[in-house]
């Protein structure tokens, strides 16, 4: 009875924070989990209506007390998903496109996820394929629908008005470069396979390769 207590509570804890997070700044070239969100939990960039608040039911009875009507909550099916094999650029593309980022910047998670030095050109030099492989069971994606997002005040007086490169890295270390609009609550078991220039195997090999892992 006691573990059940404590799953439960671990599940709750999880469900409030994934919540709490939605309006928060983060910055999108270093790690992008929750744990790494800008400001103090509960703090936003974007203004939220909290006058008009809830209870949100989520899946498997846990309820979000005093939820924001800005936020809404959606079920995400049970998946695979597999990103083919790419070159560098494609992925840095892939894993963007899955953030809803535009661009062809190397992202923070991107970085981490093949374990590259943060140096994009170094990183394309020594990577002739790419490749991952995800399992993923959500429970449910909370979502920021305010529509236009709108700076809080505070944020906007901190805008640097004109270049200067120690003012903007202040920003960005207090507010971040991007706010988190979703959230998906649940688990995933993600492989991911980085083959060095070196390598003699064919796309076609990589290709079966990551597919056996996966199926393991």
């Amino acid at each position: 009875m006691g573990e059940g207590v404590s799953v439960n509570a671990a599940a709750m804890h999880t469900a409030i924070n994934a919540v709490q997070a939605l309006g928060r700044g983060f910055d999108v070239n270093y790690d992008t989990r929750l744990l790494y969100c800008k400001g103090v939990t509960g703090s936003k960039v974007v203004e939220i209506d909290q006058e008009h608040a809830r209870d949100l039911l989520l899946c498997g009875g846990f309820v979000v007390p005093n939820v924001s009507r800005d936020i809404k909550n959606s079920l995400v099916p049970i998946g695979r998903q597999s990103s083919g094999v790419r070159t560098f650029h494609e992925m840095v593309e892939y894993f963007n496109q899955k953030a809803n980022l535009s661009g062809g910047l190397p992202l923070g998670c991107f970085n981490s996820a093949f374990s590259f030095t943060g140096s994009k050109h170094i990183d394309a030099a020594v990577s002739k394929t790419l490749s991952m492989d995800e399992y993923y069971i959500p429970l449910a994606m909370v979502q920021l629908m305010r529509s236009p997002l709108v700076l809080h005040e505070n944020v906007k007086r901190a805008v640097p008005t004109c270049w200067d490169p120690p003012s903007l890295a202040s920003f960005i270390e207090n507010f971040g470069t991007h706010v988190i609009t979703s959230v998906t609550i649940g688990g995933k078991d993600v492989i991911y396979v980085k083959q060095h220039q070196s390598s003699p195997l064919s796309t076609l090999e990589i290709k079966h390769y990551v597919q056996d892992i996966g199926n393991q």
